[in-house]
């Protein structure tokens, strides 16, 4: 941290002092003056582009939008892969184990179904309506709702 403030206090003298007056103190061997721009520039620069080379990296390695790896993949747990006996039943642990939750089942909770409505947008669309009337569809919804009432 020190070499770091030294190196910095070194480079504002040089930037702020006239090269006549570093000439009368012996000092002949320094970079051009345009360095003190260009260097910092190309250094910004150099962090952006590795931002965007980062980003576009992982853009290549992610599977497209529409497929189907995106919402499972070979290692993906089960609730019954890690030893739960269903995603809505409460465990005996205080913080389950981490597994899959399949995205019917987010939707389920997060937009309404299966216990007449409910979730943050307030129990509205066609898919909470559907599954308001259809519990044996969603067994886990209703089982979740049956839990909480």
């Amino acid at each position: 941290m020190l070499t770091a403030r030294v190196a910095y206090l070194a480079f504002l003298v040089w930037l702020f002092t006239p090269e006549a007056y570093l000439q009368e103190l012996g000092i002949t061997y320094y970079p051009s003056k345009y360095w003190a721009v260009a260097g910092p520039a190309w250094l910004t620069l150099a962090i952006v582009w590795g931002y965007w080379v980062y980003e576009g990296l992982n853009m290549t390695r992610v599977p497209p939008l529409y497929d189907s790896r995106n919402l499972a993949d070979a290692r993906c747990k089960s609730a019954e892969r890690v030893g739960l006996r269903g995603y809505t039943h409460p465990t005996t642990h205080a913080v389950p184990p981490l597994c899959h939750i399949p995205p019917d089942l987010v939707s389920r909770h997060l937009f309404g179904g299966g216990c007449g409505g409910g979730g943050r947008s307030g129990g509205g669309g066609a898919a909470a309506t559907a599954g308001a009337t259809d519990t044996a569809a969603a067994p886990a919804g209703g089982a979740a709702c049956a839990s909480r009432q």
